[in-house]
């Protein structure tokens, strides 16, 4: 069992190598999205309010895109919808392997943010 050390060290380099292998861009995706959260998150505490959904009297968990809707329509601008629909896009292209696309759509979330 010499050896049990030796395999448990590449059993864990090999469960880390997808994380690893994450492009730039799927990090960026996260950051951009963990912003627009806290920006939704900030605009539902201090902004106006409006009534609840019928999926809210449901119990639905609302979604980031969803919210970003509501926050447009209450009068907070379209800023989060636009940078909802660019980290979409962004993550599509993710998927597709176009990392050009990707970098593009999450430096249009981020403008819309405005974020640097």
């Amino acid at each position: 069992m010499k050896y049990a050390p030796s395999l448990l060290f590449a059993a864990f380099l090999l469960a880390s190598a997808p994380a690893a292998l994450a492009s730039s861009c799927e990090q960026a995706v996260k950051d951009t999205q963990e912003a627009l959260d806290r920006l939704l998150a900030d605009l539902a505490a201090t902004g106006p309010t409006a009534p609840e959904s019928d999926d809210a009297l449901l119990s639905h968990e609302p979604t980031p895109g969803g919210i970003a809707d509501v926050e447009a329509e209450i009068g907070d601008g379209v800023a989060p919808e636009k940078a909802q629909k660019a980290l979409d896009s962004a993550r599509a292209a993710a998927a597709a392997g176009d990392e050009e696309k990707c970098q593009k759509d999450v430096a249009a979330a981020r403008d819309a943010l405005g974020l640097q």
